[in-house]
């Protein structure tokens, strides 16, 4: 059974460093529910199943009810029970904006609730070791009200101990740690440490720790309206000394907790000198680019679920016409709730407003794609943080670091992630095969059955006829070539229905890239014979179904046979993708470095990091955000020896067959504010891109056109603008512009 068949998915709730929660309904019931979708990228399958396993063992009222578990090709759900009130933080956060701050004794249920899911685990020989106001759900959302019930979910880093067992594991959410944990070194009362930071932001608003040094050697100060019992309850959670830390049944024996009743004190008129509360307990560790590949991945799940229930596994596309209106508007895919203007304007009106003018000397050509020193440190980087033992390469039959890395920087292949596996890198190469067939009465499709080498070398095939793709081709493009260069026909020998395209992927060994494995991205394209010159069909067995066979420039010589569907399944030629393989698993690798690194990268080459996030500039959590996602990269200028921050920006000069060019008018907001543009769409190229992967994809996305209408053209316009980037404190920014034309041809 799959999550699709038995629930419905609905809005995201929230998302962590394992995976996404979203509400989720039976099918039969319509009972409303909560699945958590643990990604396969971000955490062993392994480890997954024992997080679902253990959660399914316990039985506790505050401890999350688990309904089923189903494991899906790039996640595994875990049903459970959906709180409709949010988490801890999102409630202490509505108290502080709407009532202002907890009163301590409104908060003595929580306590109790949290104490006692802490106090079960233990029992049960089961450190949960991600404690947080983030991991407690409420069902309903005023935290005081004295019913309200909350549950500890999120098992993600939870496992079994001994008694006198010490972890070693550096897991969960460092803000949350004890001194003992940062000194992996740890037992179970690492959770009665994080209950207490808990309760110290239940009734501060605030962390009282930033870091590990302050949680080795700060003197928690706790406000002085607290009740000194509720005071002396925090004080020995967050006793430094691990030896003397209560343990959770102590803690559940404490007088604050004893009673549920509610208890009077007297609250102190004296003025805390400690800064505003904001509530802000979260510690963000899920960057952009995990979101959008889980974002992407939730979509194909759906996708794959629609294939499933209707067995079609033809990407039908429907046509798309608002390219041909005068000017169209389209949503802007980089900003949420604004939309963009295009308009068609003729070259004389281009030319007036220089927009293909940009600032600096267009070169002919874009600089050469050769693999330098800093794009080979960032790619052997890659490939080590997802297991790859890069020592391995120019070894034995395998190929060199910087081949492979040329392959990439070329777009003869590309990196990507395999989402049904944790961290596992593959090697893509896009395939188009055509699946050609002649005749009404007896169909019979064309098949290649043998390749014969010049050197008298020779393999049986059994497959489709087909090729790799270039990064500046389209499908039809391809299609046309294989017709012309590999089948010796001419380019409209064929018809081909390119609105309904099958794709799929095949996984190989790759002994030329160890640790390595290639995925074949195929895309089937279905074509009828429409020639009709008795020569033109006897030169490839035509119509009497004779084998034939074409020798290519190289050299090379296939051989060809006309069979009947029933043929070629016997045969074990792969004429079709199964439903499951229609949908692809792969997706974007990340790049650029997490905060800390970054910090430490900076340092490392002179860069003052106190500067950022003052005055306007970005802060490192921010500038790491754009480095994920691609945006930008950090190179060593190999003269000056000096850091400098590389922006790649691909403008589209999309053309009709009129000559009339395609321009960005204006940007408009859900209010109806518009801002004017006038410029040449575009986006930002990632290191790891291909310039004509990262313009197809323009078009594919932005711009919401069928790739198969627009030619590239391979000749490149080139401008380097250097300059100071004030956002960017002591980083000099180099901005490369390539302008890419795409000319529009007839609909397919």
């Amino acid at each position: 059974m799959r999550l699709l068949e038995e629930y419905s998915v609905g809005q995201t709730l929230g998302e962590g460093a394992f995976g996404v929660v979203s509400t989720c309904r039976k099918r039969t019931t319509g009972e409303e529910y909560a699945v958590k979708m643990v990604d396969k990228v971000e955490t062993p399958v392994e480890a997954i199943k024992r997080e679902a396993e253990l959660l399914q063992s316990l039985d506790h009222a505050n401890i999350v009810k688990v309904h089923g578990v189903f494991f899906e090709r790039c996640f595994v759900c875990i049903v459970m029970d959906k709180y409709g009130g949010g988490d801890l933080v999102e409630g202490l956060q509505r108290h502080l904006k709407e009532r202002g701050q907890i009163n301590c004794h409104d908060v003595v249920h929580v306590a109790y609730q949290m104490g006692a899911s802490i106090q079960y685990l233990h029992r049960k020989s089961v450190i949960h070791r991600d404690v947080k106001g983030d991991n407690y759900l409420m069902d309903r959302k005023d935290m005081i009200d004295s019913k309200c019930k909350i549950v500890l979910t999120d098992f993600g880093t939870a496992c079994p101990f001994l008694v006198d067992e010490r972890l070693t594991a550096g897991v969960g959410t460092k803000i949350f740690w004890s001194p003992e944990f940062y000194d992996k070194n740890y037992g179970a009362k690492v959770d009665v440490w994080a209950m207490g930071i808990i309760m110290y932001g239940l009734v501060s608003g605030r962390f009282p720790f930033k870091d590990e040094h302050d949680v080795r050697n700060k003197e928690v100060k706790i406000p002085k309206r607290v009740h000194p019992l509720c005071e002396e309850f925090i004080r020995k959670m967050l006793d430094k000394v691990e030896k003397t830390r209560p343990t959770a049944d102590a803690v559940m024996s404490h007088q604050w907790v004893e009673s549920s009743a509610r208890r009077e004190g007297s609250v102190s008129k004296d003025q805390d000198t400690e800064e505003t509360a904001d509530g802000n307990l979260r510690e963000e560790n899920v960057n952009d680019g995990v979101k959008e590949r889980r974002q992407e991945l939730m979509q194909r799940l759906n996708r794959e679920d629609e294939l499933r229930r209707k067995v079609d596994t033809g990407v039908k596309r429907s046509a798309t016409s608002h390219h041909m209106k005068k000017s169209f508007v389209l949503q802007d895919k980089q900003a949420h709730g604004l939309s963009m203007l295009y308009e068609w304007w003729d070259p004389a009106k281009v030319q007036s407003a220089k927009l293909l003018d940009p600032d600096g000397e267009v070169k002919a050509q874009s600089p050469d794609v050769s693999v330098d020193e800093s794009y080979l440190k960032m790619f052997s980087s890659m490939l080590t943080e997802h297991n790859i033992d890069v020592k391995k390469f120019g070894q034995g039959q395998a190929k060199k670091l910087d081949q492979l890395a040329g392959e990439v920087r070329s777009g003869a292949a590309r990196l990507m992630l395999d989402a049904t596996s944790h961290k596992k890198l593959v090697r893509v190469v896009d395939i188009v095969l055509l699946r050609i067939s002649f005749g009404d009465k007896e169909r019979r499709l064309l098949i290649e059955t043998e390749e014969r080498y010049p050197d008298g070398r020779k393999r049986e095939t059994l497959r489709l006829p087909g090729t790799k793709k270039e990064p500046y081709e389209n499908t039809r493009q391809v299609a046309e070539r294989i017709l012309q260069d590999m089948l010796n026909m001419t380019g409209n020998a064929a018809k081909f229905d390119l609105m309904r395209v099958e794709r799929h992927e095949e996984e190989t060994e790759s002994p030329s890239y160890p640790g390595v494995r290639t995925v074949y991205r195929k895309e089937m394209v279905e074509g009828v014979i429409t020639m009709t010159g008795k020569a033109d069909l006897e030169k490839v067995g035509l119509p009497k179904f004779d084998q034939w066979n074409f020798s290519d420039k190289g050299g090379n010589t296939k051989f060809f046979q006309w069979m009947t569907e029933k043929e070629a399944e016997a045969k074990k030629v792969k004429l079709k993708a199964e439903a499951a393989e229609a949908v692809s698993t792969l997706v974007r690798a990340p790049i650029g470095m997490a905060e800390e690194p970054l910090r430490e990268h900076l340092i490392e080459h002179g860069i003052d990091v106190t500067a950022f996030g003052e005055k306007g500039c970005k802060t490192i959590k921010e500038f790491s955000a754009e480095l994920s996602r691609g945006e930008s990269t950090l190179q060593l200028d190999p003269v000056k020896k000096e850091l400098v921050r590389i922006v790649d920006v691909i403008l589209m000069i999309v053309k009709r067959p009129s000559g009339e060019i395609l321009i960005q008018t204006e940007q408009a907001d859900s209010k109806g504010n518009k801002t004017r543009l006038d410029r040449l769409p575009g986006a930002k190229c990632r290191p790891d891109e291909n310039q004509f992967l990262s313009a197809r994809r323009i078009l594919r996305r932005q711009l919401e056109m069928d790739e198969n209408i627009a030619v590239l053209s391979r000749q490149v316009g080139f401008v380097e603008e250097d300059r100071h980037s004030p956002a960017y404190p002591g980083l000099r920014t180099v901005y490369r512009k390539r302008m890419i034309t795409a000319t529009l041809q007839a609909a397919v």
